[in-house]
């Protein structure tokens, strides 16, 4: 393959890089999170969840449900499944007593910052294991990894 080549396909080869880490990201999610006593699954949409009240903070369920791209009658029995298993809770709506907001609960939020952690520990061992040659490359391109990853979440505009 020439270099010609190899640039031209660059983007195609670090989608799927990114596709294949973050399935075996979701892999290993999946193996961690069933849990016991009759608590669901954390799948990824609930992960999402925990992870968008965590980082936001408590919110009505229609603002919920923008947030995960979801229809609020969806979000609902989401909410009603994190609920039973101790994740979130609805709150009273201290600005109208009619409503209530979302919260994430202790329990999520170590839940969370579990699931977090085995990621981190994961990938540590993966990354410790690269040759000085390899760790010292990934270091150089992770500021443009972030930047890239920035402007794709963002949806900036992109100029040839």
């Amino acid at each position: 393959m020439s270099d010609a080549d190899a640039t031209t396909d660059l983007p195609g080869r670090l989608g799927v890089a990114v596709q294949l880490l973050a399935h075996a990201r979701k892999q290993a999610r999946k193996e961690m999170a069933k849990t016991g006593s009759g608590r669901g699954e954390l799948t990824p949409t609930r992960l999402t969840a925990l992870a968008v009240l965590a980082d936001a903070g408590p919110m009505r369920l229609g603002s919920f449900a923008s947030r995960l791209g979801v229809q609020v009658s969806t979000m609902s029995r989401i909410v009603d499944i994190m609920a039973a298993s101790g994740w979130l809770e609805r709150r009273p709506d201290e600005a109208d007593h009619r409503a209530c907001v979302i919260a994430i609960t202790s329990a999520g939020s170590a839940l969370l910052e579990g699931v977090r952690q085995d990621g981190a520990t994961r990938l540590a061992l993966c990354v410790a294991s690269l040759s000085p040659e390899d760790l010292a490359a990934l270091e150089a391109a992770l500021p443009i990894l972030e930047s890239l990853a920035q402007q794709v979440a963002c949806r900036q505009p992109v100029t040839a």
